[in-house]
């Protein structure tokens, strides 16, 4: 078994993190389905239908972004009692809150700026957490999975739906090349490029996904299923607090 990775962190601070996503937060839905051709919708469904049935639960979605896993999982699940969004970004959860209103949903969400490194909820007080492509943005990522431990019930649910660097031939160069050439092009057009440059760099300094099992059961995680999209280069990562 490799040893997990303790030195995942980036020259960059969360501050400036928050920076970049506030900039990029009104063109952010749009970009997403254009970049991954809607499949970041079929994504995210799944993850939702991993998301455990539990009367009065509570849900928490760190790195919520606009909100779209935490609203999805709110209509999915009537039978939870609060549903929680995170994000250190103030621009991004702004357009989270104007969705939800639209949808008729705040009875039940409480949206609130927070870091995945000091997540601001009582021991063994969550169901169910989930972060989507937050995950490889947090500075210090072991402390995050250790707030996540932390925070969730024995048992509870954690999901984490993120992008790897696929390893196998021709899929790894193709991922490369679109990644570091087509998508910051893309993204300069309608938005910001340092962001969509930003994005590559990210995902390459993250985990690989030997090590990320590795450190879900250092934190005391049972990893119950993977699934892969795009070859790998995508994967969904269900697993659950012993």
């Amino acid at each position: 078994m490799t040893k997990p990775s303790v030195q995942m962190t980036r020259p960059i601070e969360e501050s400036m993190v928050a920076a970049m996503f506030d900039r990029i937060s009104g063109r952010y839905d749009f970009l997403n389905r254009l970049l991954s051709a809607r499949q970041d919708v079929r994504w995210r469904n799944i993850l939702i239908s991993m998301v455990p049935t539990k009367k009065n639960g509570r849900f928490l979605d760190m790195a919520t972004g606009t909100g779209d896993v935490l609203l999805a999982a709110a209509k999915a699940h009537p039978e939870y009692a609060e549903f929680i969004g995170g994000d250190i970004s103030k621009g991004m959860l702004s357009f989270a809150e104007r969705k939800s209103g639209e949808a008729g949903l705040t009875s039940r969400i409480h949206w609130a700026v927070m870091s995945a490194e000091t997540i601001p909820e009582k021991a063994e007080s969550i169901d169910c957490a989930s972060i989507s492509f937050g995950l490889r943005n947090v500075v210090n990522k072991e402390k995050a999975l250790s707030e996540f431990a932390r925070i969730l019930k024995p048992k509870g649910v954690f999901l984490i739906l993120e992008f790897f660097t696929p390893t196998s031939g021709l899929m790894s160069k193709v991922f490369q090349f679109y990644f570091h050439n087509i998508l910051p092009r893309i993204g300069s057009l309608f938005s910001e490029k340092e962001a969509y440059t930003y994005l590559p760099k990210s995902v390459a300094s993250f985990y690989s996904p030997s090590e990320l099992r590795d450190s879900l059961r250092s934190k005391g995680f049972v990893v119950e299923k993977e699934i892969n999209f795009l070859f790998g280069a995508c994967r969904l990562v269900k697993s659950r607090k012993a």
